[in-house]
């Protein structure tokens, strides 16, 4: 039996927005109200239902990261991170769900973000997001044998600068705070905790 069953569900909003792939729901926020069945008592928690999105960390043949200086609105700050995408989803009674693999999501936000086409896209862990608010999972890919082709960025995205760093560099900014994203910060610990060097920090 399970611990808590859904008994209402009220949408309280859903973040639908433009794009060049036409419009797209993002996610919804939904008031719900369980009941544990172990204690026979309910209670009413805010979710947020997501598609899910997946990340990616772009390699080069000589070993060095892209990484891209994108603005984000509710921090008002442009910020170091990898590239990502919202899968595209629907409605699936109370829930958002994905509507597409997540390498093909991958591949599509690279080429638009970046400008870089992947010839080699391999999974590299998954995670929750925020499991105590929402739903969303991130899929988080490596990028290799890159081809630059055109950036071509979604309707309202602010992306200023797209450099490719080597991984001390990517260390080092990970341990100055310069890279404080938090699905940045697990791709890039997936993929230097695989490497020989690790994630080891050198300070004088």
């Amino acid at each position: 039996m399970k611990r808590f069953t859904t008994i209402a569900t009220e949408t309280r909003h859903r973040e639908e927005r433009p794009s060049i792939h036409g419009s797209e729901l993002r996610w919804k926020l939904n008031q719900e109200t369980i009941r544990d069945e172990e204690r026979g008592t309910e209670m009413v928690r805010g979710a947020i239902r997501h598609p899910g999105i997946c990340v990616i960390v772009p390699r080069l043949s000589d070993g060095r990261i892209v990484l891209m200086k994108q603005y984000r609105y509710p921090i008002g700050e442009m910020i170091w991170e990898l590239p990502a995408g919202t899968l595209s989803g629907r409605e699936e009674g109370s829930r958002v769900v994905a509507a597409e693999d997540p390498a093909d999501c991958a591949g599509r936000e690279l080429l638009e973000e970046t400008g870089y086409r992947a010839g080699r896209i391999e999974k590299l862990g998954w995670c929750y997001a925020m499991p105590g608010s929402s739903d969303e999972v991130i899929h988080l890919f490596l990028a290799e044998e890159l081809t630059l082709e055109e950036q071509s960025l979604d309707v309202g995205e602010v992306i200023d600068e797209v450099r490719p760093f080597a991984p001390a560099e990517v260390i080092a900014m990970i341990a100055s705070g310069e890279i404080a994203d938090a699905k940045t910060l697990i791709g890039l610990t997936m993929l230097l905790s695989r490497q020989p060097e690790g994630l080891r920090i050198v300070r004088d």
